[in-house]
């Protein structure tokens, strides 16, 4: 008996169908990045002073639309500020920093909300994006997937004149992520007289598997 591997990606030239579809699914969800940050003397007077910026930049979040269920912190920092090295080594002030992950469910939504949290004095740290039934579709990929390692396999063992037997191993290798950053200056954003446009482009999802069948006499 004799055992044969393949190791198909069915979103490489693979399948076409499934490549072509994939490639057009367009994003809509959209996650910006945000961070709220405050020198002061003492490290107390900076946390104070973010958290009231903090929360007038939520407050904004909320007042263009974005729920309270999708503003989250992700990150919160006191951090002394040290003098210049060419100085006497010393404290001069502390840094406090909010880091905040906003959900936007309308990407066309996304400029807007996001010149309004700028304006607020949040700083823009770049922006992301998925899509909302993300879990079906890779559903629906992993089992075209299979379809066409079994597929190609079958060709495989034609060609040398076999035919597959039993399944004795199937397993998905690690896929990419497709998120898509996109990064600009927070300065020109500040300076904006009006919103910046989002445009986010399509995400390709990808899915391989192993599989592994043996081969018998036709």
């Amino acid at each position: 008996m004799k055992i044969a591997t393949w190791n198909v990606n069915s979103v490489n030239a693979r399948l076409e169908t499934v490549l072509a579809w994939f490639r057009e699914a367009q994003p809509d969800v959209a996650w910006l990045s945000l961070t709220i940050r405050v020198q002061k003397p003492t490290a107390a007077e900076a946390s104070s002073e973010n958290a009231r910026r903090a929360t007038g930049a939520i407050a904004a979040l909320t007042a263009a639309g974005v729920e309270a269920r999708d503003i989250g912190t992700v990150g919160l920092a006191i951090d002394p500020v040290w003098s210049p090295q060419n100085s006497p080594r010393s404290v001069v002030a502390f840094e406090a920093t909010n880091r905040l992950s906003v959900r936007v469910r309308a990407i066309d939504r996304a400029g807007p909300i996001l010149a309004q949290a700028v304006t607020a004095g949040a700083e823009y740290d770049g922006v992301s994006f998925d899509l909302s039934d993300r879990d079906a579709r890779e559903d629906a990929l992993r089992g075209k997937a299979v379809e066409n390692a079994a597929h190609r396999a079958a060709l495989y063992a034609g060609g040398a004149a076999m035919k597959l037997g039993a399944l004795q191993s199937i397993h998905a290798d690690p896929s990419e992520s497709g998120f898509r950053p996109m990064f600009a200056k927070t300065a020109a954003l500040a300076s904006a007289s009006t919103p910046p446009p989002i445009e986010p482009g399509p995400i390709t999802l990808s899915e391989s598997v192993t599989g592994t069948w043996t081969l018998v006499a036709q």
